[in-house]
């Protein structure tokens, strides 16, 4: 009962937190719906600023399309047309900028909206889950009643139980005493009967012991018989082996010596120990031994010309790795010098310098590359922006090759990080530099393809069919003056 009533408890909880969850998901409706409608007012604004801009752009464009005409009309008043088509190009920069300040908005829009809705649908989410969870507690609250009246029930069956229990318990009692009495009675004879048992035991497992030692020396001595008799049949054969006669005629004609066994034995083992340390005897010794003298010679030629040689090699590794280090440090310098002239002109000013970490081991050790931009103090290259590491590397490039020029050089979105005055220094240096190397450069950027002598792209003229398009700007400028 305790238990249900505790359970009972929590589902009520629960049902009070379901129930402030929903109010909460309410609310947080409400203000998603608020949101929704103020983020369509603004993006119905930011379609309208988008139009207007449009309706700018087509003007500027009219107003271009004229300023080209009189251009074409009109020789003699060129200037003027330029400058108004330069003003014109700029207004069409703003319009484009305008553009596209409109669709981050609007893109920034959409995003908001989308989160709304996404708020919106959890706090729907919320919503159904708290309505199911007050579902399950009302569902709770009946099975807890249900239960309570089965508890009543079974409880008043429980009584009657009991009573049962109690008369059949002290009968029971009765009989537990008078088996405690046969018990006690059975355990005094079984210890008189494990005494027995015990005396028995000690006097067979002294039986056992015996008959298991007399077998052991039985077959200790049956082993040793039949190893005497294998010795005395291997002995017999060893010396009719050698003497080439039957034992049984070298014993009569034998003659006795007077000296005992152990004797006997001594003198027998000091001579077979001098047998077997005389060895067997080699008939090729002498031209084994002027074989292995002859190879013994040729070995140690051998060694004296790899002794040699080893000294020439590291004679010869001395004088590469001093060459190296030379030659190195020399390229190192200028490659320094031209770096940091490189670097004043990218940056048009500020300090940069090439270290060696470990000058005591010039061809082992790592280069670090300072830069410090003017203004600022001078830091490793990595604590840079990206800009300006483009810029740095572009420096380092362009001082290896005033060290070493390269007829070739392909550069792939070198200027993508940089602003529109890095740009333009990133140009005047490739300018300086086309004269004795032919650039290649992949760019999205209209600036650096100005300066380009010539631009090459791709287009689709026709659906499905790419075709490559290649214009000299040398020649357009020529043609159009």
């Amino acid at each position: 009962l305790a238990d249900a009533e505790q359970a009972l408890r929590a589902a009520s909880e629960a049902h009070d937190r379901a129930r402030d969850a929903e109010r909460r998901g309410n609310a947080e409706r409400d203000d998603a719906l608020r949101q929704v409608t103020t983020l369509a007012r603004e993006l119905q604004g930011a379609e309208q600023e988008l139009a207007r801009l449009a309706e700018r752009r087509g003007a500027a464009e009219q107003r271009l399309e004229t300023v080209g005409a009189a251009l074409l009309d009109r020789e003699v008043a060129a200037a003027r047309a330029e400058e108004e088509l330069g003003a014109a190009r700029a207004a069409l920069q703003a319009v484009e900028a305008a553009m596209e300040a409109a669709r981050e908005r609007r893109m920034q829009a959409q995003v908001r909206e989308a989160h709304v809705a996404a708020r919106l649908r959890g706090a729907e989410e919320r919503v159904q889950r708290a309505a199911a969870v007050r579902a399950e507690a009302v569902r709770l609250t009946g099975a807890l009643g249900q239960e309570l009246e089965g508890l009543a029930a079974d409880e008043a069956s429980l009584g009657t139980q009991q009573a049962a229990w109690t008369d059949t318990r002290a009968e029971r009692r009765v009989a537990v005493l008078e088996l405690d009495a046969a018990h006690a009675d059975a355990r005094e004879a079984l210890a008189v009967a494990e005494t027995e048992l015990a005396t028995a035991e000690t006097t067979l497992h002294a039986a056992r012991h015996a008959v298991e030692s007399l077998a052991e020396e039985r077959h200790g001595l049956e082993l040793r018989l039949q190893e005497a008799a294998a010795r005395r049949r291997s002995i017999t054969e060893r010396v009719e082996q050698e003497w080439k006669r039957p034992l049984d005629e070298l014993l009569e004609g034998a003659s006795l010596l007077d000296l005992d066994l152990e004797t006997l034995e001594q003198e027998a083992q000091r001579i077979a120990n001098g047998l077997e340390q005389i060895g067997t005897v080699n008939p090729l010794a002498v031209e084994e031994h002027a074989e292995e003298s002859r190879r013994l010679q040729f070995l140690t030629s051998q060694r004296d010309d790899l002794v040699s040689a080893r000294q020439s090699l590291l004679q010869a590794i001395r004088e590469i790795d001093g060459t190296a280090r030379q030659m190195f440090l020399d390229t190192f310098e200028a490659v320094r010098g031209h770096f940091m002239r490189t670097f004043q002109t990218l940056f048009g000013g500020g300090e940069c310098d090439l270290r060696l970490a470990n000058p005591d081991e010039p061809l082992d050790c790592d280069i670090d590359i300072l830069a410090a931009p003017k203004g600022k103090k001078t830091q490793r290259i990595h604590l840079l922006s990206s800009g300006e590491r483009t810029l740095v590397a572009t420096s380092l490039l362009f001082g290896i090759y005033l060290t070493k020029p390269s007829p070739f050089c392909l550069m792939d979105e070198v200027d993508a990080p940089l602003d529109d005055a890095n740009v333009i220094r990133f140009c005047r240096l490739l300018e300086e530099f086309k004269g004795s190397t032919q650039f290649l450069v992949i760019t999205h950027n209209p600036r650096t393809m100005h300066h380009a002598d010539a631009v090459y792209g791709v287009t689709m003229q026709e659906p499905g069919v790419s075709t490559i398009v290649g214009v000299r700007l040398g020649a357009a400028e020529s043609a159009v003056a």
